[in-house]
């Protein structure tokens, strides 16, 4: 009886666990950056130092720009940024959950 009653319990507990924190931290982060201008010193890839690995202009005339984040640099960052104001419009990430994280800060 008491294994029919944890059985839904244990689903509910591995489900919150999908998504890791440093995951969901990384995505808030990565929301709080648009409206920013991309070279403000609070910027994400400027107060971490990323390196960048493309910059490419878009159809609709922003530039998209690439950065080396995460664990070991494997998580594709990008930046969709207007031309004129260097504000941050939208961005995207490509790689696995566990290298899309926010990693301390290099001194």
């Amino acid at each position: 009886m008491f294994l029919r009653a944890a059985g839904p319990v244990i689903l509910l507990l591995l489900a919150a666990c999908a998504t890791s924190p440093e995951q969901e931290n990384f995505k808030r982060v990565m929301d709080r950056q648009v409206g920013k201008s991309i070279d403000d010193a609070d910027a994400y890839p400027v107060f971490y130092r990323l390196r960048q690995t493309n910059s490419k202009p878009l159809p609709n005339g922003n530039t998209q720009q690439q950065y080396a984040a995460g664990r070991n640099g494997r998580c594709e960052l990008s930046f969709e940024v207007a031309p004129l104001t260097r504000q941050i419009l939208r961005w995207s990430s490509d790689g696995k959950e566990r290298d899309c994280v926010i990693q301390p800060r290099d001194p």
